[in-house]
């Protein structure tokens, strides 16, 4: 699996300069308004997780959960889950 994401995401996304805080950066904005600029805004949602519920499920058209917003998967969960960040 981390093969195919760094094929992924690191060789094809950012030319194998993930590395590059301000080439991944750059790429980054570059592809995000690419996706804006493609999506018709009624289709699109641009979400803050920060925001929590309401936005989403008002774009999704179904009630809000009596639930808090799960606030799980955070940097160092997510390293952990895949065994550690890379060297």
């Amino acid at each position: 699996m981390s093969e195919a994401i760094d094929n992924i995401v690191g060789t094809r996304t950012f030319a194998s300069r993930f590395a590059d805080k301000d080439h991944a950066i750059a790429t980054y904005h570059a592809r995000e308004a690419e996706v804006r600029a493609t999506i018709a805004p009624g289709r699109l949602l641009v979400f803050d997780v920060a925001e929590g519920w309401e936005p989403l499920c008002a774009f999704l058209q179904v009630p809000v959960p009596d639930r808090p917003f799960p606030r799980t998967n955070n940097r160092d969960d997510f390293w952990v889950k895949l065994g550690g960040e890379p060297v």
